[in-house]
């Protein structure tokens, strides 16, 4: 594998001549562009908590459950709406995708809210995971461009707070509506249409980023683009690919199974196994507030990587080694793993989208990205209930085994920052064998 190194900007992070970013932070487009995390990961994770409901209510079997978290929010739908509006965002701008794919989360989620039946539960997740693949490859090039050049780190931080909020919220939501069963689920998935809506509303005003119209006054997404960007930066896409994509087989896989993980392999109750999704979320947004968010922008982020990672990767070993029927154990897992995924993989790829590829191709880069990832997490899912039910020991150390390969595959083949982002994409990349 190689890594590839862009020219050398203007010295300390100081924006190059003729940049069009700002040096202060634009919060209200920051804020709104974040709100995607809310809606993508809360969608997520009301899934997750209504799949005992929804088995109990339309038979679903494990078999079901699975072809469910494939195709559905959490991975397959998400996939291919992330490659065609990560596509959309450089061809027409970040504004037109990620202001009108909320009107599909809408619906969506008011599909899943009233669904009279098992089936009108899979429409409404595939359109809410189009919806949300479509908003985060926009949203987060939106981010990324606006950012000051000294907080870029920390501003994509912002994205994993919000990633975080929405869970916290739907879990506690749906911890507080557990005793109406079903009927709280679709109160859920009513509360995450209402917040998408307003989103839309306070979006409609926006502008577009500045930095892509300046782009888009040299050049227009075209296919000549398309072959540059696996061309000259198919080095990039596949490093952050791999690394992400093996990482969130663990990440992607708690953040939709985890409470049933808990409540068939731990024998936790409903309302423990939603209170301790809840806090693996809350603990992750905190620490990427207090531990990503100072450190990203200022120290040695191979160094960052690999420690966050390290803990990540002992967190997965309690639980193939400790007992998951007791609650301490559970709680200790929790923590642990949480607050070393708010300052590793997760964090520092969001990161490495923006600043690795050109501004007329970073959504579409962001869109492929996350459609192989998705692609791939699809695939597992499929299987996870079902080696789950075979062999929990397997299904761990599989998770362990792709959170060590993302580890080290991180850290060694870790690309080199640049300055600024107006000076990626000026000079050919040059390949530096590792």
């Amino acid at each position: 594998m190689t890594t590839v190194h862009t020219a050398s900007g203007a010295p300390g992070g100081t924006p190059a001549a003729g940049s069009t970013r700002p040096e202060r932070v634009d919060w209200k487009r920051v804020i709104l562009a974040c709100m995607a995390d809310y809606l993508d990961a809360g969608a997520i994770v009301a899934a997750s908590a209504g799949l005992v409901f929804w088995t109990a209510a339309f038979g679903f079997s494990p078999t079901v459950l699975g072809l469910l978290a494939a195709l559905g929010v959490n991975a397959g739908s998400y996939a291919v709406g992330a490659l065609v509006g990560g596509y959309l965002g450089d061809k027409v701008g970040r504004k037109r995708v990620y202001q009108y794919d909320l009107l599909l989360y809408v619906l969506g989620a008011l599909l899943v809210a009233f669904a009279p039946e098992g089936w009108v539960i899979f429409v409404g997740l595939i359109i809410l995971g189009l919806a949300v693949g479509a908003d985060v490859p926009t949203s987060w090039a939106l981010i990324g461009e606006i950012a000051p050049a000294k907080k870029r780190g920390s501003l994509m931080g912002m994205t994993s707070i919000f990633w975080s909020l929405g869970p916290v919220v739907v879990l506690l939501l749906a911890l507080a509506l557990a005793d109406l069963g079903l009927l709280g689920i679709r109160i859920v998935f009513a509360h995450l249409a209402l917040v998408a809506l307003i989103t839309w509303i306070l979006r409609r005003k926006l502008k577009e980023s500045e930095m892509w119209v300046a782009a888009r006054a040299k050049s227009q997404m075209s296919a000549a683009q398309l072959r540059m960007l696996f061309k000259n930066y198919g080095g990039r896409l596949f490093f952050v690919f791999l690394v992400h994509s093996l990482g969130a087989i663990a990440l992607g896989t708690f953040g939709f199974f985890l409470p049933f993980i808990l409540s068939t392999v731990g024998a936790q109750g409903q309302a423990a196994s939603v209170g301790f999704n809840a806090l693996y979320f809350g603990l992750t947004g905190i620490g990427v507030a207090v531990l990503f968010m100072p450190m990203v922008d200022r120290v040695n982020r191979r160094w960052l990587y690999g420690i966050a990672g390290l803990f990540t990767a002992l967190a997965l070993l309690m639980m193939i080694f400790l007992p998951l029927d007791n609650p301490w154990v559970v709680l200790t897992f929790v923590v642990v793993f949480a607050l070393s995924a708010s300052c590793g993989q997760e964090q520092l790829y969001r990161v490495w989208c923006q600043e690795l590829f050109p501004t007329m191709v970073r959504s579409t880069a962001q869109g492929v990205i996350i459609f192989g990832q998705k692609v791939a997490l699809a695939v597992w899912s499929l299987f996870v209930p079902l080696i789950i039910a075979v062999s929990f020991d397997a299904f761990a150390w599989v998770l362990f085994a792709a959170v060590a390969s993302s580890v080290l595959i991180g850290v060694i083949w870790m690309p080199k920052r640049p300055d600024s982002l107006e000076e990626v994409g000026e000079s050919e990349p040059v390949a530096v064998a590792a």
